[in-house]
């Protein structure tokens, strides 16, 4: 098999994840097979509802498409619904020589996988470096683009530098976050996810290991993925996701800084995003949800606590 098409997936919306299958069916490159990763404590006959409602569509993709489940796998349904957990366990299983990971709600075009192949072996023809390949993401129902990666990680804020293509066809970044990665799977296989990491550190921790082992990471402006981009609550708005994400945000990026830092950057991280980022964050909180202020504030400072735990256990 060429490809292995990976898509974790909430299996809650099944006519969300027929969309998906559908776009798939339509690929003008067909040598790959689909695995779909089910987050979720199916019971059996939940399992064999949900997939009987695909096998009941007569799609022909179905014949080279794999659900694993909780009780058709050793998927592990009890992993406190961290995604570095689920993304381990897809790329133990992906057997194809590369390896396109999609969510359920996106949208591309017919020509996607064909297009991400050739740019893999334009790329390969030129030098011998290992390659990531990333399309630039778009906003699904309003087609505006939503994001092209990171540049680079700044440790004096502690977060990642927002990158633009600006009219270029390809770039070189350091950092992605998110699914929608093209690669052969030996490159990818190389680094696990760290699950100790989770929420969007362990996005940027991943490719910040990539990056630091020698792979290349590519963004392009002409593949094009549009995501499904809810509306966020004012908590999200304030990028905390809610009251026990305030206390991940703060763990992780400790946990994240200790392992990819020089000693600049660990003075950046400790004089300027000690005080400054949890200040902000904070704030923030204050001003667009001030009613869980405190609780928030308790949640941050005991992210703190815990980092002190987890990074002199490592």
């Amino acid at each position: 098999m060429k490809i292995s098409v990976v898509c974790g997936s909430r299996a809650r919306d099944k006519e969300l994840l027929l969309k998906f299958l559908k776009m798939l069916s339509v690929q003008t490159f067909t040598d790959f097979d689909v695995n779909i990763v089910c987050d979720r404590n199916f019971i059996k006959m939940e399992e064999e509802d949900f997939i009987n409602f695909f096998e009941e569509q007569e799609l022909g993709i179905l014949n080279h498409t794999n659900f694993f489940t909780n009780n058709n796998s050793d998927f592990n349904p009890n992993h406190g619904w961290w995604a570095s957990y689920v993304r381990n366990f897809w790329l133990n299983h992906a057997k194809g020589e590369f390896i396109q990971l999609f969510d359920d709600d996106n949208e591309v075009e017919p020509d996607f996988l064909e297009n991400c192949l050739r740019k893999r072996e334009n790329l390969n023809s030129k030098d011998e470096w290992e390659y990531v390949i990333l399309p630039s993401l778009y906003y699904r129902d309003t087609g505006q683009i939503q994001n092209q990666w990171f540049s680079h990680f700044n440790y004096r804020q502690s977060r990642p530098v927002l990158h633009l293509l600006n009219g270029k066809e390809q770039s070189q970044i350091e950092m992605f976050s998110g699914n929608w990665i093209f690669s052969k799977a030996s490159t990818l296989k190389k680094v696990k996810y760290d699950e100790e990491i989770a929420r969007i550190s362990e996005d940027l921790d991943y490719t910040l290991s990539l990056h630091e082992q020698g792979v290349q990471l590519r963004v392009f402006s002409d593949l094009k993925v549009k995501h499904h981009e809810r509306d966020k609550t004012r908590l999200e708005q304030a990028r905390i996701w809610s009251y026990s994400q305030a206390k991940q945000k703060a763990r992780n990026r400790f946990l994240f800084t200790k392992k990819h830092w020089n000693k600049k950057q660990l003075y950046q991280f400790y004089i300027c995003w000690l005080p400054g980022c949890l200040f902000r964050l904070t704030t923030k909180a204050i001003i667009r949800w001030w009613k869980g202020c405190f609780k928030i504030i308790k949640w941050l400072f005991s992210g703190v606590k815990e980092w002190y735990k987890l990074t002199h256990k490592r």
